[in-house]
């Protein structure tokens, strides 16, 4: 009953974003429906200068990944750190379009790691969908920041990491559930 009762709700989430943003093909999207919606969850973070002095905040996240055209997908995702009564907001979004490669979705055509944007991809893996981004800040400091949602019979498992050439700069663990409009 349970079971019936979700899907129903993904079929209509489903029903009402191809409403608003067209209508998938009929193999569009393969692997990507079942994490499309908007997720608002919550979790730490834990933020690191040195191993020894570490800052954990909490944090409020809300996701949203809804379709692109017939096989592409846009994640569009909000959070808000607070700690000790202030608060810091981020957001970004990306644009995914599909590779050659079966799960495997890129974020823009002209990938430069030394840019402002960096290269980002996206792989879906059986219930996880990673979202892997590359930068440099510098030329000799690579920033990689590995974001993985994990689907549950709950909702989605949320972990983020920031690794600064080899050290951990900033983690996140937490969880989300999809909202129904």
């Amino acid at each position: 009953m349970k079971k019936t009762t979700a899907r129903l709700r993904l079929a209509a989430a489903l029903a009402a974003m191809a409403a608003m943003f067209g209508a998938p093909s009929a193999n569009a999207f393969t692997g990507i429906e079942p994490f499309l919606g908007q997720w608002l969850g919550d979790g730490v973070t834990a933020t690191s200068g040195a191993m020894e002095n570490v800052d954990f905040r909490g944090t409020d996240l809300d996701v949203q990944i809804y379709p692109k055209g017939a096989s592409g997908f846009i994640v569009s995702q909000r959070e808000v750190l607070w700690s000790a009564g202030e608060e810091e907001q981020h957001s970004m979004t990306l644009v995914f379009d599909p590779t050659d490669q079966p799960g495997v979705f890129e974020a823009q055509d002209d990938c430069n790691p030394v840019s402002q944007v960096g290269c980002a991809w996206a792989r879906i893996a059986g219930d996880t969908l990673t979202i892997t981004m590359l930068s440099f800040k510098r030329s000799d400091e690579a920033n990689y920041r590995v974001y993985k949602r994990t689907l549950t019979d709950n909702g989605l498992d949320l972990a983020y990491s920031h690794m600064i050439d080899d050290d951990v700069a900033e983690s996140f663990e937490g969880f989300a559930v999809r909202q129904i409009n």
